[in-house]
């Protein structure tokens, strides 16, 4: 989305200029175009200065990290704290009120907040940039400014050209940028903050409907496969005391006793660098998700090495369950129609006896909240969550007759389906909602679009 396509009431300057910078264009006649660091300081912690994560304490003073800051706010209360020697070893980086923060490394790159409220004294991690805009500049208008995408952009061509996801401060206070009056930024930085909070909680709304859709999707799993779809079926005592009262005809079993396999992969000799841009599919934990496959962020193994990794190869209607890690429990069913493929030691190949279980009845099964909390309940690990093949193996499970099994897959599939198409229609509103606001950003902190009227309070 771009200026040309936002809504006609906002409109432009009189007389626009050549800004000088190509892929900038023109800016508002008046508009000063400048360099970041003759306009603001730019501090960043040199190194960790011994620093281990070990000497962080239960309280103190704030030491934020990238993951604090967040697209519309800085998370102040999920923290690390640091002593008070370490924190005045490096005044440069104390916060103030007004402060610019902007991650310098890692996936969050670029991502840029403003310290409008400091609740307690705090510093930042080595992978922040600090920020302080002279007196010509406001803060607020700096930050929406280093938002836009025409900085981002900026951002990514630097990756991109570097390699390695890192922005150096040298790369930080050479970036253009482009002030009106103090005033006029004062008033553009309160239209947008006014316009962002309007967007912001439409979109707030538009998630929680998704995770109310969520969530009665998986009442609805839940509910099916462990009462069944016929609400006047005769109910027995399960002799579970979590379970409770279970369908007549069904059998309480484990999983070990209805498949044929409980197991993994393993990494290849070499880890990740034996990963190939095409070659055989190699499954990984973040590849296993509820709705199925995600195949947009996967790795590929040599012949070679798949020769060694016979025991990891998988097969259609196969059931993959993340037994590591945060993505613990989540679990989805190999299709019919699948490249040879292998996984890795996070992700447990769990192969039904067709016999005794339907693979989609079992997938269904093991993503209900009843299997999840079993999951959960057993994980185990110091640092790292995880489970057994033992613990696996010993998940209670109802087994319906295969006829009912069937029937409730069947139901599964069509309700499942009705609830997903829903929410990828409130999803796509919501990237639309993400893109207008960005657009609206960039046209307001580049002059594209006037509204020095509408930020007047």
């Amino acid at each position: 989305m771009t200026a040309a396509s936002l809504p006609h009431r906002w409109r432009r300057y009189p007389k626009y200029k050549p800004s000088g910078v190509e892929w900038l264009g023109e800016v508002p006649e008046g508009w000063a175009i400048t360099k970041l660091g003759y306009g603001a300081s730019v501090k960043a912690r040199l190194g960790w200065k011994g620093l281990k994560a070990d000497e962080y304490q239960k309280e103190g003073y704030i030491f934020l990290s990238t993951p604090n800051i967040k697209s519309n706010t800085v998370d102040f209360i999920n923290v690390n704290y640091i002593s008070q020697y370490r924190y005045f070893e490096s005044p440069e980086i104390m916060l103030q009120k007004g402060d610019v923060i902007i991650a310098k490394d890692g996936s969050t790159l670029g991502i840029t907040n403003v310290i409008r409220d400091l609740p307690a004294p705090a510093t930042v991690n080595s992978s922040i940039a600090v920020i302080r805009p002279n007196t010509g500049i406001t803060s607020l208008f700096l930050y929406y400014l280093l938002s836009s995408n025409f900085t981002q952009n900026t951002i990514q061509r630097l990756k991109g050209g570097q390699g390695v996801p890192h922005l150096f401060q040298e790369d930080l206070r050479k970036f253009w940028i482009w002030l009106p009056l103090r005033s006029e930024q004062t008033s553009i930085a309160a239209f947008l903050d006014r316009e962002t909070a309007r967007i912001d909680a439409l979109i707030e709304k538009k998630e929680r409907q998704i995770d109310l859709l969520k969530e009665k999707r998986a009442a609805l799993i839940s509910h099916a496969v462990t009462k069944g779809l016929d609400p006047l079926v005769p109910m027995k005592d399960s002799g579970v005391e979590w379970l409770g009262m279970v369908p007549e005809g069904w059998d309480i079993s484990k999983l070990k006793w209805n498949v044929s396999k409980i197991g993994s992969g393993k990494t290849p000799r070499g880890g990740a660098e034996i990963y190939q841009d095409a070659g055989i599919l190699f499954i990984r934990s973040q590849n296993v998700h509820f709705d199925g496959l995600v195949l947009n962020d996967i790795a590929f193994i040599s012949p070679e090495i798949d020769a060694e990794m016979e025991t990891s190869r998988v097969i259609p209607l196969d059931i993959l369950l993340n037994i590591t890690g945060a993505s613990l429990g989540r679990c989805t069913i190999v299709p019919e129609i699948i490249p040879y493929a292998n996984v890795n030691q996070h992700v447990c190949i769990v192969r039904p006896t067709k016999e005794k279980v339907l693979p989609d009845y079992l997938n269904r099964y093991l993503s209900s909240s009843i299997a999840q909390w079993q999951i959960f309940r057993s994980e185990e690990g110091v640092s790292r969550e995880g489970l057994t093949f033992s613990q696996v193996g010993n998940i209670v499970v109802l087994i319906p007759p295969l006829k009912e099994q069937k029937e409730i897959s069947d139901f599964l599939n069509i309700e499942c389906i009705r609830n997903n198409t829903i929410i990828e229609k409130i999803q796509v509103s919501i990237d639309k909602l993400h893109e207008y606001r960005s657009a609206l950003i960039s046209s307001a902190v580049t002059g594209k679009i006037d509204v020095r009227q509408e930020g007047i309070a």
